[in-house]
């Protein structure tokens, strides 16, 4: 008869001690016991069945146990695949015929842990009835690496401090149309404008590359000049070029001429000079038009803008540290002086309407599966600061400004619009002027590299990470909860965003004292789906 398992025995024989057999047919007793066909004997396995004959899903032998199919924590379902693990079920969702083997489930995360000793490696092999490791994935903890081979070798590799090395050629999507700037340019003023004080000999300053200075009102007779000083840190010496024109002069009478001089050009300044031929230019104001150093061309792709010193021009506090690898980004003196990189939107290059770069002609859209990517470092003091980055309609941190706008925010005060934590870092999403601000929990500190990121999904629904760390967001606006709220799931994305909104990137820094503040940016990326 072989071999009888006692794993079957009913609760009713167990409590009795199979007292329950007086007066009861032995074969119908045994029917609810398992039992192998044949006695287990050596390494062949035998498959279990009921007392009465049906085969069950297990066979046994002396060394090992097979089963058709195992679910752990199932409830009861049938398992998806051969061993399918249920820790809460994720839904009606079933594994893949092609990926079934293996099934980990979990309403919330899941995953495979593999562990190894601290000088050995975790491994995932890849085979086929050829070769049993073509593929591999694996850690090597002695290192601290992460490898990917194919083909029996190894192709890419992952090391400690986030480098990556590809033994074949990196390539972008065709997919996608992408934009990267770091910066080889420092960026100039964009519309850069001064407008003389008092007279026409009153001394200009202007921190820019080009631009326009509009004069005093002058009465040029015909034996007159004029003279002012024009302060410019663009100007190195006797090295620089400063080329100046006439861009308005008004009504000038005919035959008369005005005459434009540059002299005593020297580290940061020169003198610009202006008189006629000899016949009198009644008096109007005078709009020069110059450029320093002509042959030395700026940023293409990006220009200042800003507010400085409390004046209408903008700033043009630009530079490089040698400490951090970018753009470095101050203020003015004045409270509330603000520096921002502004991609560049003029006609500078074409006729009007056309605008001569990529980053503001093409349309960065919420429905583009739009992508944002920089990094920025924090100065030596950001106290009294506000820093902010990310896509928006216009160059200002305030967050009530923009009807639709995604970009994070770091404030010392609620001068931007009020924040939970004004030392932590918050991300602030807009839709149709509705404001929607988390608290992202990150300190931020000086002389620290923070890399963002934003990415708008096919929905338009927004995803952000810092330092490669993900971070949920928020979508309880501000009317119900002033300042933000914080949001723990990381993988929680922004409600569904404004449908058709070109957005364009913006990096500023803001002074709240008398002091000058300052950041550093080292690359800005850009990328959108290439058709839409």
């Amino acid at each position: 008869m072989g071999l009888t398992l006692q794993v079957g025995l009913s609760k009713k024989l167990k409590e009795n001690k199979m007292s329950t057999l007086k007066g009861k047919a032995i074969s119908s007793t045994y029917q609810t016991i398992l039992k192998t066909a044949a006695e287990i004997k050596d390494t062949n396995l035998k498959s279990v069945e009921t007392g009465s004959g049906n085969v069950t899903a297990m066979k046994l032998s002396t060394d090992k146990a097979e089963f058709t199919k195992v679910g752990i924590g199932t409830a009861g379902s049938t398992p998806d695949g051969l061993l399918h693990v249920v820790g809460v079920s994720a839904g009606s969702v079933s594994s893949s015929a092609f990926a079934n083997q293996l099934t980990l489930e979990n309403s919330s995360d899941a995953g495979l842990t593999i562990l190894s000793g601290s000088n050995s490696s975790g491994n995932i092999f890849f085979g086929d009835s050829s070769d049993n490791d073509a593929g591999q994935i694996y850690y090597d903890h002695s290192q601290d690496y992460l490898g990917f081979s194919t083909n029996g070798s190894e192709k890419m590799r992952i090391d400690k401090n986030g480098n990556l090395r590809v033994s074949g050629s990196v390539s972008q999507s065709d997919d996608r149309f992408s934009l990267v700037e770091y910066f080889e340019k420092i960026p100039s003023l964009q519309s850069a404008a001064v407008t003389q004080d008092t007279n026409a000999t009153t001394a200009v300053t202007l921190q820019a590359k080009y631009g326009i200075i509009t004069m005093q009102s002058v009465d040029l007779a015909a034996t007159d000049t004029v003279e002012f000083t024009f302060n410019n840190n663009h100007i190195f010496g006797t090295s620089s070029h400063v080329h100046v024109q006439l861009q308005d002069g008004g009504t000038i009478a005919d035959n008369a001429m005005v005459n434009i001089m540059v002299h005593d050009v020297a580290n940061g300044s020169c003198k610009i000079r202006i008189g006629t031929n000899g016949t009198d230019v009644a008096a109007q104001v005078f709009k020069l038009a110059f450029i320093v150093d002509p042959y030395v061309t700026p940023n293409q792709n990006f220009v200042l803008s800003g507010v400085h010193s409390g004046a209408s021009q903008v700033s043009g506090n630009t530079g490089r540290d040698s400490s951090f690898a970018g753009l470095k980004l101050i203020t003015g003196t004045t409270n509330n002086d603000r520096s921002v990189i502004s991609p560049r939107n003029g006609n500078t290059e074409l006729p009007s309407t056309f605008d001569s770069s990529a980053w503001a002609s093409v349309g960065f859209g919420t429905e583009n599966k739009t992508e944002f990517t920089a990094a920025i470092s924090t100065g030596g003091s950001i106290t009294s600061t506000s820093i902010w980055a990310g896509l928006k309609l216009t160059e200002v941190g305030t967050y009530a400004t923009d009807a639709n706008q995604a970009y994070f925010l770091y404030a010392v005060d609620d001068d931007q619009g009020a924040l939970t934590t004004n030392s932590n870092l918050h991300f602030v999403y807009s839709i149709a002027n509705v404001d929607y601000v988390t608290d992202l929990g990150i300190v931020i500190s000086e002389n620290t590299v923070y890399k963002i990121k934003i990415v708008f999904d096919e929905n338009r629904q927004i995803s952000i990470s810092v330092n490669n760390r993900s971070y949920g967001l928020t979508t309880t606006p501000t009317s119900t909860t002033a300042g933000g709220l914080t949001q723990s799931v990381a993988t929680t994305k922004s409600l569904a965003m404004t449908d058709n909104i070109d957005l364009l990137p913006f990096i500023g820094v803001q002074t709240h004292t008398t002091l000058s503040k300052g950041i550093q940016c080292g690359y800005i990326k850009l990328s959108r789906d290439l058709y839409e």
